[in-house]
């Protein structure tokens, strides 16, 4: 499936990783995530962690306790996600180098 519709995406204040994430999620997949995702960084969700990542998956990434949960899709053997900067589908090895903890999900 071609996600080359979704690479001219930009973050904006009502726009930002989280709706970038349900939008990919369910052209990909055809499920609509953002109930299960605002639960979920809420406290009151659950998805299922796995070991390694599957595609597609839900890759929650963080640099400290203390910074937001960021959040992209694994898909394609790539991390795809939205920045302040754009889109980018960028291998792991790059994602691990610039986040403390990268953890999969679905």
């Amino acid at each position: 499936m071609s996600i080359d519709n979704l690479l001219d995406r930009t973050w904006t204040r009502d726009y930002t990783c989280n709706e970038f994430a349900c939008e990919a999620w369910k052209q990909i997949t055809g499920k609509d995530l953002s109930k299960r995702i605002e639960k979920f960084l809420n406290g009151k969700g659950r998805f299922k962690r796995l070991d390694k990542p599957i595609s597609p998956c839900l890759v929650f990434l963080k640099n400290s306790d203390q910074s937001p949960t960021h959040i992209g899709l694994f898909y394609c053997d790539k991390l795809l996600h939205l920045t302040p900067r754009g889109v980018q589908f960028v291998p792991l090895e790059l994602i691990f180098m610039h986040f403390r903890e990268v953890r999969f999900y679905t």
